[in-house]
């Protein structure tokens, strides 16, 4: 089952949040208070999404579908998206696989930066391996190092940055 959570974006007032696909979304009052065409040209206030969920393979897929849906409401470009959906299949499959107890994806943009954060209990950081030929595992750390600006795990949190994140209004 996953578990909802509210946030209020660092200097932002909420005004509403949607829950889909048992996600919480935020976003400020500023976007609801002007047009599409007028908002196009206003510097947007970070937008979060998170989800909070039990360890399933199946969630894989759903967090993919969120992430992309989220990812264009905020209008995020194409490559960018594409390469961070790729990244929070990852980090999401590496989580439920490799983890500990509750998994929780977090993805925040702003106006350049795209951060992806997949926290679980288990205190073992992420690693790069070196996958065998016929290897089944051991590439996805690896391939979000070769997609993302930045990346690091802690050990219960492995996060990822996507810079240039906006299309061009």
């Amino acid at each position: 089952m996953t578990r909802l959570q509210e946030e209020t974006p660092p200097g932002g007032d909420i005004r509403s949040f949607a829950a889909t696909a048992g996600v919480s979304c935020v976003r400020s009052v500023q976007e609801d208070r002007h047009s599409a065409s007028v908002r196009a040209a206003i510097p947007a206030a970070a937008h979060a999404c998170q989800a909070a969920f039990l360890p399933d393979l199946a969630q894989v897929g759903e967090m993919r579908q969120t992430t992309r849906a989220f990812l264009r409401r905020c209008r995020v470009s194409k490559p960018v998206a594409g390469f961070v959906v790729l990244a929070v299949s990852e980090l999401v499959t590496n989580a439920v696989v490799h983890g500990e107890g509750e998994v929780a994806l977090r993805i925040a943009v702003s106006v350049d930066v795209v951060r992806v954060s997949v926290t679980d209990q288990n205190p073992a950081p992420a690693v790069l391996k070196e996958a065998g030929p016929d290897g089944e595992s051991g590439r996805g750390i690896r391939l979000v190092d070769a997609i993302s600006d930045a990346w690091e795990s802690s050990g219960e949190e492995t996060w990822c940055e996507f810079r240039d994140a906006r299309a061009a209004a």
